[in-house]
């Protein structure tokens, strides 16, 4: 029977885990030439070794075995099944490139997976408008973090800050096994982000960052977001995911208003949009940390707050993102918002 210290062992093993074989897998990257080489859209100056998503996920399953064993059940499980085939096309992708449509396509093949064991939203009382809306969360949710990984210890910094709100929302409702998976993929980011922070000697790529969004946006509609109203329950999750949501919507509406493919790379995120505002990357990063973790809070205080103070709440964190949207839009990111190659997915 699971325990509450069983969260805090979990989330300590993954960590330390993580933190010893990165630089085992490091190592490997470079043996195998798994690089990142510098492009136009990209902020490194020297190639750099990739596969750091393999110590997050090779973490976070040895701490799912270790403290919930074999005797996963069926949603549990499918997302173990779902972040695998996705940990498999990002190794393709990482080593070889892969067209955007064949990314997507995996990334619904591994929804796939886990909406088959019966992880959907409810909310809409509709079996099929359930379904489809299941598909677009868990899809976008994976490539919005797939696009945040733009910038050292950016994507799975977040990542850890999500599952460490997510860990405590779930067990504080009694969803600990929930709760467990959440913590073990903090515990992996955490002990990777120890060598992806700026300056960063290893990235996670294509590998790590599917994987992370993957299993995020599987336990956010695996979790029961008990709130005493409906629309606070739905705003839990959106709250804490909400700055790859945000980043993924400025890149898309800037490039959908340049004529530009939503899909061509380029160093016109928000993170590089603040490093041209004049942050340093480091800075910029803990920036973003920091509104992560002002947003985590606000969900919380969801599952206590009285209705109306709820929604004034969620309108002035929608007026804070929507003034934040429109000042980094007004960033002129020049030549280094476009690269040369049209078809690459960040």
């Amino acid at each position: 029977m699971l325990r509450i210290k069983n969260i805090a062992e979990v989330f300590i093993l993954t960590t330390v885990i993580s933190y010893i074989i990165t630089p085992v897998i490091k190592n490997i990257a470079v043996k195998l030439n798994y690089l990142d080489h510098p492009k136009t859209n990209k902020v490194h100056a020297r190639p750099t070794a990739l596969l750091g998503g393999v110590s997050i996920y090779v973490s976070f399953i040895i701490g799912i075995l270790m403290t919930i064993g074999l005797t996963l059940d069926a949603k549990l499980l499918s997302v173990i099944v779902g972040c695998t085939f996705l940990l498999v096309v990002g190794l393709v992708d990482d080593r070889m490139g892969m067209m955007p449509e064949v990314k997507l396509l995996g990334q619904f093949l591994a929804a796939m997976i886990v909406i088959k064991s019966g992880v959907r939203v409810e909310f809409l009382h509709n079996y099929y408008l359930d379904t489809i809306f299941t598909y677009l969360w868990i899809v976008g949710i994976t490539n919005a973090f797939n696009l945040l990984d733009n910038m050292n210890g950016l994507s799975v910094g977040i990542a850890v800050i999500a599952s460490i709100f997510f860990g405590i929302t779930m067990c504080t409702s009694g969803q600990l096994p929930v709760a467990v998976m959440s913590f073990a993929l903090a515990g992996a980011g955490l002990g990777f982000l120890k060598h992806n922070f700026p300056k960063a000697s290893i990235f996670m790529g294509d590998t790590g960052s599917l994987v992370l969004g993957f299993v995020l946006a599987s336990l956010a509609v695996m979790g029961s977001w008990s709130s005493k109203f409906l629309t606070t329950s739905l705003a839990m999750p959106i709250l804490i995911l909400a700055y790859p949501i945000f980043d993924t919507m400025l890149v898309t509406v800037m490039r959908l208003v340049e004529g530009r493919s939503i899909f061509q790379g380029g160093r016109d995120h928000s993170s590089h949009r603040l490093a041209l505002l004049g942050f340093r990357k480091r800075r910029a990063v803990l920036v973003i940390y920091g509104i992560c973790i002002v947003l985590g809070l606000s969900a919380l205080l969801m599952q206590i707050l009285p209705l109306r103070p709820a929604l004034i709440l969620i309108g002035g964190v929608a007026m804070f993102m929507l003034v934040l949207g429109i000042r980094l839009a007004l960033v002129d990111t020049g030549r280094f918002g476009r690269s040369k190659k049209g078809d690459d997915l960040e």
